[in-house]
Parts: C-alpha cells; structure tokens; sequence
C-alpha cells in the first residue's frame, strides 16, 4: 500500500522527464520551435528539478512523504496543464518549469516513505523496484507515447498526462 502511489509518481516523473524526445517534431512543427528553444524546454525542467531538492528534502522532514508528495503532484499536473495549453515558448517554458518543480520530489519522497515504512531487511529490494519503475516510466516515453500520439495530439497527450499524475496524488 505504501510503496504503490509513490512509485507512481516516480514512474509517471520519469516519463515526463522524457517525452520532449518523442514530441520534439511536434513541437517544432506547431510552433515553429528553434532547437536551441527545445533544448531550453528540456532544460527548464531539469533546473527546476535541480532547484527544488533542498526544499523538498526540508519539507519532507518536516510534513512527511504523504503530504509532500501530493502538494507537488498537484503542481506537477497544473504544469502539464499548463504545457498543453501553451501557444509559444514561454509559456511552454514555464510550464516545464511548474513541471520539474512538482516532479522533483518524487524520488526522494517514495525513498523517504518505504524507509518509514518498510521494513529495514526489504528495504534494498524495494529500492531497486523503486529504480526500475522509474526505469519503465522513462522506456514508456517512447513507443508508448508515440502509439499515444496515433489517437490524439500531444496537448491532448498532456492533458492525459496531467490526469494522471493529479490521480497519483
């Protein structure tokens, strides 16, 4: 019960973290994007995942995993929203921004809650499910988002996405 929702977050993290490489052809072409442009997209969310470690590390001491947890899930899927309904880089910008912040807990929070949680002897094994799900969550930005891509477009694909991870919370 425990391990479930916060692997979730790191899965759906891992995906996120990704799925520029697979809609980058979409972007461009919408929005007529630069590939100096998209590869500053990418990088907003990695600095924004950077920026937020210290404070979620606090935060996760303070006010627990649970509730950490889905302050930033929350965020995470109001950037999602945010990047589906972009019409131009900046405000594709700061959604990815909004994403990596929300997104940038989720890691720490699902170690912090199995280590509170789980017993000392299970926690080496459930720390490599834990990897490995983020693992799946990076391979499902590819094909699977591209079979996605097949039923609708990408701001539908964020839209989606959004969903999912307000549902992880």
């Amino acid at each position: 019960y425990v391990f479930l929702p916060f692997a979730l977050g790191h899965y759906l993290s891992s995906l996120l973290r990704n799925v520029n490489a697979v809609l980058a052809s979409h972007l461009v072409g919408e929005l007529a994007l630069t590939p100096g442009e998209l590869g500053l997209l990418t990088s907003a969310f990695f600095l924004a995942f950077a920026l937020v470690q210290l404070p979620v590390g606090i935060a996760l001491d303070r006010h627990g995993p649970r509730r950490v947890q889905l302050t930033m899930l929350l965020l995470a899927s109001f950037g999602a929203l945010l990047f589906a309904r972009g019409e131009g880089f900046m405000q594709l910008l700061l959604a990815r921004a909004v994403m990596g912040c929300g997104l940038g807990g989720c890691f720490m929070a699902a170690v912090k809650a199995v280590s509170t949680w789980i017993a000392p002897n299970r926690l080496p094994s459930v720390h490599g499910y834990l990897i490995a799900v983020g693992g799946m969550g990076a391979a499902s930005a590819t094909m699977p988002v591209r079979a996605a891509l097949e039923y609708t477009d990408w701001r539908g694909l964020f839209c989606l996405l959004a969903a999912l991870v307000a549902c992880t919370g």
